[in-house]
């Protein structure tokens, strides 16, 4: 909402005493982006809720015409009632048929003419200065009378349009230790663009309305779940890091219910902390959190901890993309008679967290594996998580996808990949290539040779191989050899061995 125009028109000497007519007047206001207010129909056009009060005589129903005198109880009979402005274009109100006491007719030293209510989108301004920031929201005035009396075109600055929401991931925490589910928790950062931007009291001339931050993420894996807290006190220090915030009294409550634009619902009860889960539908969500508590006097920030998990324990890592606006939202990008008030742009602050979840598990390479020409391979994998010396037990079964590479007995390249049933703590993969082990869900192999790769979804997972022309007699050649395990980070990347290069 814009701020008030106020005018006083008054005479420059003094007038001989006696009455006068009013003055008729018609105001025209442009603006330099589009009218948002709310908007109604009469026979004679759209009637915006902007008001226009002559010489401070007001009431709580204006009229929609001018020159309507006692229609609403207001104090002074002899001035007209508060008037309605209509839209005339996208960007342009106007008043017309508006009775001004004489400046100069007793009691009246001075008349004066106030605007208010005004509302303009000023996201069009912002982006089409090509700034941030600064950008001026500015109005052409104009007012005729019959009687001669004009102002053309008088400028007025009535703001500027500053970026209100600043975001930033601050940091991640993966889990301490692998077991269970994975998880990691990303640290997201919203910040004031400055001092009353988040505002817990009336919003603009709304009661009851406080200012609303939508949270909407994208890019979320398969998989990985996301969960916020329900309640945020944010007594943390400034964005920039520094210790600044001692006052600040910034909290923000999470709304259950709302809409997609981010309206209705209900903000969760102050004082309460728990993590809620956060609806994804092909990785993408949103939160919406309500300031219940503000300090209008500085720049404040919050920081939202943002809980990543996943029930499968190889997921080494997540992303996902972040983007922070007010609330509710909206693609009506000027007046309207049911679009909500107040009503915000989309996002254009954005971040992205990658996120360590603490993955479990251990990937062991076959170099060499064959049952061509003869010859056959067997292969045991073993759980080796359960230590009966040392008392402990890792109690997370997991399975192992095996992925084969190499040629088949067509010589043709073979990709393929098989997923074993899940594997205790203690227990053992065990299956020769021609054969399989339809128990652990493995096919035989046909005619293949080349190299494998086991990755298995917990840890200290062991590899051996024995390979032989004669399983079932009297072997000829035989050998085997212990599977080396490949390290890799959380993330899913291979670390560098022996001869590799960084």
């Amino acid at each position: 909402m814009l701020p008030d125009i106020l005018l006083s028109c008054a005479p420059e000497s003094p007038l001989p005493p006696g009455p006068r007519d009013d003055l008729s007047l018609s105001i025209a206001v442009t603006l330099n982006a589009s009218v948002t207010n709310t908007i109604s129909s009469d026979t004679f056009g759209d009637i915006s809720d902007a008001v226009l009060v002559v010489n401070g005589n007001d009431c709580s129903a204006p009229s929609a015409n001018g020159s309507t005198y006692g229609s609403c109880d207001a104090p002074l009979a002899t001035v007209q009632d508060p008037q309605f402005g209509r839209l005339t274009g996208p960007t342009a109100l106007t008043w017309t048929n508006v009775s001004v006491p004489f400046p100069g007719n007793l009691p009246f030293g001075a008349s004066t003419l106030q605007i208010r209510g005004i509302r303009a989108n000023a996201s069009q301004v912002r982006l089409g200065g090509g700034s941030s920031s600064g950008a001026p929201v500015a109005a052409a005035l104009e007012l005729r009378s019959p009687s001669g009396i004009a102002l053309r075109n008088a400028s007025l600055r009535l703001a500027n349009s500053l970026t209100g929401i600043r975001l930033a991931v601050a940091e991640t925490e993966p889990a301490a230790a692998c077991g269970g589910d994975s998880r990691g928790t990303a640290t997201v950062v919203v910040q004031e663009g400055f001092a009353s931007a988040f505002r817990a009291g009336s919003q603009d001339a709304l009661p009851n309305e406080p200012t609303r931050v939508m949270l909407d993420i994208q890019d979320v894996p398969d998989g990985v779940e996301l969960r916020v807290p329900s309640y945020v006190a944010c007594h943390q220090p400034d964005f920039d890091a520094s210790a600044g915030a001692s006052r600040d009294s910034l909290a923000l409550a999470l709304v259950s219910g709302h809409d997609a634009a981010g309206a209705g619902g209900s903000a969760s009860a102050s004082g309460t902390g728990v993590d809620v889960p956060i609806r994804l539908s092909d990785g993408v969500g949103r939160a919406v959190y309500e300031v219940v508590a503000d300090d209008p006097g500085q720049v404040e920030d919050c920081r939202i901890p943002v809980l990543f998990e996943t029930p499968e324990s190889r997921v080494g890592s997540a992303r996902a993309t972040f983007a922070a606006s007010f609330a509710p939202r909206s693609a009506v990008p000027g007046a309207s008679s049911s679009a909500p008030l107040p009503r915000f742009a989309p996002a254009l602050a954005l971040a992205d967290a990658d996120v360590n979840l603490g993955a479990c598990s251990t990937r062991l390479l076959f170099p060499f594996v064959t049952n061509q020409a003869g010859f056959d391979t067997g292969l045991v994998i073993t759980h080796g998580s359960l230590q009966a010396l040392t008392d402990t037990v890792d109690e997370q079964a997991g399975s192992c996808d095996l992925h084969f590479y190499g040629v088949g007995g067509d010589g043709e390249d073979e990709l393929l990949v098989q997923y074993t049933t899940a594997i205790d703590p203690g227990e053992q993969l065990v299956f020769t290539f021609s054969g399989g082990n339809t128990a652990r869900n493995i096919i035989g192999m046909d005619q293949f040779q080349g190299y494998l790769i086991a990755d298995c979804g917990y840890p200290g997972a062991r590899g051996y191989v024995f390979m032989s022309d004669g399983f079932g007699g009297i072997a000829d050649l035989a050998m085997g050899y212990l599977a080396p395990v490949i390290p890799f980070d959380a993330e899913g990347r291979r670390l560098p061995v022996g001869g590799d290069a960084p």
